[in-house]
């Protein structure tokens, strides 16, 4: 016989069970408790793990510094010491990766006095004037085509950022046209650790004027700029 209570959706037994039916029933009671009690536990277990891991950033802020977020093949021959120059008729970009401070980096690309010492083809730079941040500077480039001797004058107005950026204009020379700058960021070769390296990159506009053949130009140009910034790398790690 069945009594019903006033819950209109719960009925319960009165029948007494058999004592071979007991001990299944007991049984079958304790899994689906235990079954519950698992899930309902796991399910607790991953909210105090999800909880307790410090959340991670995006990749991108992982692994997204300035050498990152250059192409595969350009970031494998930087951090394999390379240079890599891109860019054509007269527009370029050139980049190293050195392994020093940004003091150090800085000292090397604002010794305008002595660039022609370490510079291959630059036969003198001078300091005209020295405001601060703002300077300018006169350079004459001397170099052998085909055994003639080529001398090239250029006379910049430089404007410093501070341990970032050195802005450069033609102000007189041998050229039409040339502007660019300087730009130096840190590297840090593990995420979230401090720098250690810097990437110097190389910015230029620079084109002749109206009496030199452009093609020849363009190429002995692009060719010079690998080996100027391999020689401003060696620099840096000479003078520690």
């Amino acid at each position: 016989m069945t009594e019903y209570l006033s819950y209109p959706t719960i009925a319960i037994t009165t029948m007494q069970a058999s004592p071979k039916s007991a001990p299944n029933l007991t049984s079958k009671l304790v899994q689906m408790l235990a079954n519950k009690l698992s899930l309902g536990s796991a399910v607790v277990m991953a909210i105090v793990i999800a909880c307790s891991i410090p959340a991670l950033p995006a990749r991108a802020s992982l692994f997204d510094g300035p050498v990152d977020r250059l192409p595969s093949v350009q970031r494998d021959s930087l951090r394999s010491g390379q240079t890599v120059v891109t860019g054509e008729k007269g527009k370029y970009v050139a980049r190293v990766l050195v392994n020093a401070s940004p003091d150090a980096v800085w000292q090397v690309l604002t010794d305008y006095a002595n660039l022609y010492k370490f510079i291959p083809n630059m036969s003198s730079s001078k300091i005209l004037e020295n405001r601060g941040n703002r300077k300018v500077i006169e350079q004459i480039d001397t170099r052998q085509v085909f055994l003639i001797s080529i001398v090239s004058r250029t006379k910049l107005a430089i404007q410093e950022t501070d341990r970032q950026q050195i802005d450069f204009r033609l102000l007189d020379g041998d050229l039409s046209q040339m502007e660019g700058y300087w730009k130096m960021e840190p590297v840090s070769t593990v995420p979230r650790r401090p720098p250690t390296q810097v990437l110097i990159t190389y910015t230029v506009n620079a084109q002749p004027n109206s009496s030199t053949p452009t093609d020849a130009f363009y190429s002995i140009f692009k060719d010079a700029l690998g080996d100027t910034l391999q020689a401003i790398k060696q620099e840096v790690g000479r003078r520690g």
